[in-house]
């Protein structure tokens, strides 16, 4: 409680040191950065024998679905956003960050575990996952000469795709497909994050590099099945924990009111 007092005032006081400033900057800048996007945690976590959920009441080992909650099986991907930035104070600002985040799925442990553990053949193919997101924000910046640097938080509205995934097996003339059966609709959730970018004055332009961390939970239903002929099968509720570290090129442009 003491820790958080003492952060509310310190706060306080940086707030009310930019306000003080006798004609406080007023102005607009639109920036965008793009780079690769690096799975984190469970979200890049590859272990079938951990994500493999079973038929409870099966003689034999039955899968039934797999568990994205355990494992994302994500691999390195890319980030795109753009961000809108007013500059409130000498040193703060608040901002209105959007994009989309797009990590393929890796499917070669899937299909080693399950041929193992069937013996058999099966190909499987996974969709990206693809996260939109829309996320205001807080920043603080400073300058030094041509140099800048700024750091901010954000929280706001993020949307994925459905992770739809299809485990594949041909016999003689025939294709048998395990994988979700009904709606695929997308998923929605909170996300949160903050970033790090330091630039330098290139004309009216700053040119420089950005490191960010974003998070977020959607919840889906999965109702998996064999078809044709169909199989026994369960609805089962499930979690996308993504997580992905992203660095990249930063791009910043003056806009409305900008003071140099």
């Amino acid at each position: 409680m003491k820790n958080l007092f003492l952060l509310v005032l310190f706060f306080g006081f940086m707030l009310q040191s930019s306000f003080s400033q006798e004609n406080p900057p007023q102005r607009f800048s639109l920036s965008v950065s793009a780079g690769p996007a690096i799975p984190v945690g469970v979200f890049g976590g590859k272990n079938m024998e951990n994500a493999a959920v079973y038929f409870p009441d099966s003689s034999i080992p039955n899968l039934a679905s797999i568990s994205k909650a355990s494992n994302g099986f994500a691999d390195v991907g890319y980030s795109i956003h753009g961000t809108l930035n007013y500059h409130f104070a000498s040193h703060f600002y608040v901002f209105l960050r959007s994009g989309v985040t797009n990590n393929p799925i890796s499917v070669t442990e899937m299909e080693d575990f399950v041929n193992d553990l069937y013996g058999l053949d099966f190909r499987f193919s996974h969709e990206n996952n693809n996260m939109l997101s829309i996320t205001p924000g807080l920043g603080y910046f400073l300058k030094k000469g041509s140099w800048e640097y700024r750091t901010g938080i954000f929280l706001g509205y993020g949307q994925i795709n459905y992770p739809y995934y299809e485990m594949v097996r041909v016999v003689g003339n025939e294709t048998l497909t395990w994988a979700h059966v009904g709606s695929r609709p997308n998923s929605s959730s909170i996300t949160a994050g903050g970033n790090l970018q330091v630039s330098r004055a290139i004309g009216k332009f700053q040119l420089g590099l950005e490191a960010s961390y974003q998070r977020a939970d959607f919840d889906y239903s999965i109702f998996p099945r064999t078809s044709p002929g169909g199989s026994q099968s369960v609805t089962y509720e499930d979690t996308i924990k993504a997580r992905t570290l992203n660095f990249g090129l930063f791009l910043l442009y003056p806009l409305l009111g900008y003071e140099k």
